[in-house]
């Protein structure tokens, strides 16, 4: 299996062009390791739950507190109130990064907290956030390293008519020209470019064409601009700045030789001996344009509010090289279709390429270079991103969250909501990308930033600790904490608090997850539809559809107790199929494969659907029939017709879910079909099935539970009081049946011993 994992591996990096790096992500995990001595079956972790280490967890398990300004004092403070590490780092001064007295604070920090408290540590890489700028160190001297967008302006040139475009104000040059048959810049044939590029004048100030074509033309400049007005580096929480480029290597390079280098110099000794990972916060493309709110901040580079506000693209510079080179033909060519859509399958293929380059730079240059420094100096990347959690606006901020979030050594996600029901709206999609993403790339550990920061910490402690419990129902086993600043928790409740996430962290580590179900993350599809926009919220109607959809099927599947993972066409193509299962890189087994609304796939997902269903593999369709490929691949495509037909066509995310229960495509099952404040999902280790179990009600939930596992006894283990208590059930047929009372507003385990 390994061997035939890596050769699809290296064929998808081929196919980019750009890096083999990712190929490794491919192998089989540590922890889950095929037996050849048992026909393929896969090893499970060993594992001894211990009910005194569960009632009084270890510190290594308990969670860390954010803290930028941290101190001797304040370190045990947080050791005080029972947790057991800090995310902090130098302080934020005028002199970031270039004081050596405040790296030896912090060294006196960090050493206190290791060696004094035996806490653990990782180290938050930006003065704020987005990371990347370094507070302006990056870009100082460097100024070639902003982020660039790319603008068009488009203009009528009737037969036998010159007209001329200027460079808009506050715009670089103009890098691009074309013409295209057409009346106007609704009414252009977008297929009929014509390279005009000689005509730009010698500056790069302006283009002018003479039409002597005997039909109406419509002339298209592109420009680029410093892409920074109106955008998340303008609009963040904490700081106006310009920001790094993350289409070309130099730029973070540089980031990582100013910020980790610095914190190595000081602090290599204890890499890997308590230091354990470092946290980049929020770095992504420009994307698109923020609605700039009256909040205050820092101005450090002030904005010119005088640029007008365009559809822009990421941009830079070596950008159409690198897109011909990888996919063999011209980007420059084919610019029209990225701004305006007339339906066609060359569009909406163009686009795919477009955002899949995009991403891949993305995860390459910043995300891989971090990577790699922390691989080499014993350390782990994590951290987040930025807008996970909305389908559409991953093309414009990142690219394949499932990619990107591969890259980590603990892929990562924040969130920021206080109430269960809330936070699981955000984790059924951000948790599930960072978990899925640690599954399909052999990693133990994820990792999420909490906070309410976006619903004002509306819930009390307890709702803010079984926020933190949806979560870890979908995956995560780390957290960082922002709940500590600002006195949000007395001592004591700081105490329950770190003490109840420590026993969920001990209950799912040396675990694997188990579920029936994969959903599709359909990235190419959304690809295929996107267009820029003037705001972040105005996506196109097509981008739209298939990014509701995609949300509402993973809340609804939450809702109703349908586990699953999220995959995409890289992971997908890891799978192999047997015994009328696809199997995950981990083992993993997936009875079915749903497939939320999309209008494109990549040829590697259309062949493995079919080679799974011909096994026997339920495929679920959400009510369509036919997709678009990447280019060369229209064949593949009709083939999706024939799975389609023979697929389970649901109507709803409500009838795929109940389809999925009905069926015998979950590890968990209430009697109650319609308890939707419960949420679940398995855990196996080799001795034990672990079920997570959520009640976010305000009420005690009772309910018949038929878990799929074989054992001999279970027992329920509550994370928030610690109490343990055994469980009357009968076993038989692969099942485990009993009737009990969900505690209102509570994290729990039910522990099947096998």
């Amino acid at each position: 299996m390994k061997k035939s994992v890596k050769v699809i591996c290296t064929c998808l990096a081929l196919s980019f062009g750009i890096s083999l790096a990712a190929c490794d992500a491919g192998k089989t995990s540590d922890y889950v390791k095929p037996d050849t001595n048992t026909g393929g079956e896969y090893m499970l972790p060993e594992k001894i739950v211990s009910d005194a280490d569960f009632k009084n967890p270890p510190t290594a398990l308990r969670p860390m507190v954010m803290l930028h300004n941290s101190s001797v004092r304040n370190v045990d403070d947080v050791y005080a109130r029972g947790y057991g590490g800090i995310v902090t780092n130098v302080a934020w001064s005028k002199d970031y990064l270039q004081n050596s007295r405040a790296f030896e604070n912090l060294v006196s920090v960090v050493e206190h907290a290791i060696e004094d408290n035996g806490m653990y540590v990782w180290l938050y890489d930006e003065y704020g956030y987005p990371s990347g700028s370094a507070y302006g160190l990056t870009l100082k001297g460097n100024p070639e390293y902003e982020a660039l967008g790319l603008v068009p302006s488009f203009k009528a040139v009737p037969k036998g008519s010159t007209s001329r475009i200027d460079l808009l104000y506050g715009h670089t040059e103009i890098v691009a020209a074309h013409v295209y048959s057409g009346n106007g810049e609704s009414d252009m044939d977008l297929s009929s470019g014509e390279d005009v590029s000689s005509l730009i004048s010698e500056d790069g100030s302006s283009v002018t064409y003479t039409n002597r074509s005997g039909e109406n033309k419509v002339l298209a400049a592109y420009m680029s601009k410093r892409w920074y007005e109106n955008t998340h580096s303008m609009e963040n929480w904490y700081a106006q700045q310009r920001y790094i480029n993350m289409l070309e290597s130099a730029p973070t390079k540089k980031f990582i030789n100013v910020t980790y280098d610095a914190y190595y110099e000081y602090l290599s000794q204890y890499f890997g001996k308590g230091i354990r990972a470092f946290f980049t916060d929020e770095p992504a493309h420009q994307g698109s344009y923020f609605t700039i709110s009256e909040r205050q901040r820092q101005v450090i580079d002030e904005p010119d509010l005088n640029v007008p506000i365009a559809e822009c693209l990421n941009y830079a510079n070596s950008l159409f090289e690198v897109f011909e080179n990888v996919y063999g033909y011209s980007l420059k060519d084919n610019l029209a279709y990225l701004y305006k859509d007339d339906g066609s399958r060359a569009a909406k293929q163009v686009r795919m390429d477009f955002y899949a380059l995009t991403s891949e730079l993305f995860k390459d240059n910043y995300l891989g270079q971090i990577a790699e420094w922390c691989d080499g100096r014993n350390v782990k990347s994590s951290g987040h991103l930025l807008l996970e959690e909305t389908l559409y606006q991953n093309p414009w901020f990142a690219g394949n969250m499932l990619q990107l979030l591969s890259t980590m050594d603990i892929p990562g996600s924040d969130l920021l909501f206080s109430r269960p029901q809330k936070a699981m709206e955000a984790a059924c999609i951000v948790s599930k990308m960072a978990s899925s993403a640690a599954e399909y790339s052999g990693k133990k550990d994820t990792f999420a930033e909490i906070s309410g920061a976006f619903d004002g910490t509306a819930g009390d402690m307890y709702d803010q600790l079984n926020s933190v419990g949806v979560q870890v129902c979908m995956g995560i086993n780390n957290f960082a904490s922002y709940y500590y600043q600002g006195g949000a928790h007395t001592e004591d409740e700081d105490k329950i608090f770190s003490a109840a996430i420590g026993r969920m962290r001990y209950m799912v580590k040396d675990t694997v997850r188990r579920t029936k179900v994969a959903m599709y993350y359909p990235y190419e599809g959304v690809s295929a539809e996107t267009l820029p926009s003037v705001n972040m919220y105005e996506p196109t109607a097509s981008a739209k559809e298939i990014s509701d959809v995609f949300s509402d099927m993973c809340k609804t599947f939450t809702e109703k107790q349908v586990d699953y993972d999220l995959v995409d066409h890289v992971n997908i193509a890891k799978c192999e199929v047997k015994e009328g299962a696809l199997i995950a890189p981990n083992g993993n087994a997936y009875s079915a494969i749903v497939l939320p609304y999309t209008t494109a796939l990549r040829s590697e997902t259309v062949l493995k659907l079919k080679e799974a269903q011909d096994a026997g593999v339920e495929i679920l369709v959400n009510d369509f029939g036919k997709v678009i490929c990447e280019k060369g691949a229209n064949d593949t495509a009709a083939t999706f017709d024939s799975v389609a037909k023979k697929a389970v066509n649901v109507k709803t995310s409500v009838a795929a879910a109940n389809y999925l229960r009905d069926n015998g495509h979950v590890t968990v099952k209430l009697s109650d079909a319609f308890a939707s404040d419960i949420y679940a999902s398995r855990r196996d280790c080799s001795k034990y099935s672990i079920f997570t179990a959520v009640n976010a009600g305000e009420k005690d939930k009772t309910a018949g539970f038929t878990l799929s596992a074989s054992g001999k006894t279970v027992k329920y283990y509550n994370a928030v009081t610690g109490k343990i208590s055994n469980v009357n059930a009968s076993f038989g047929n692969g099942t485990v049946s009993f009737n009990f009372a969900l505690p209102a507003n509570t994290t729990g385990f039910f522990v099947v011993e096998k």
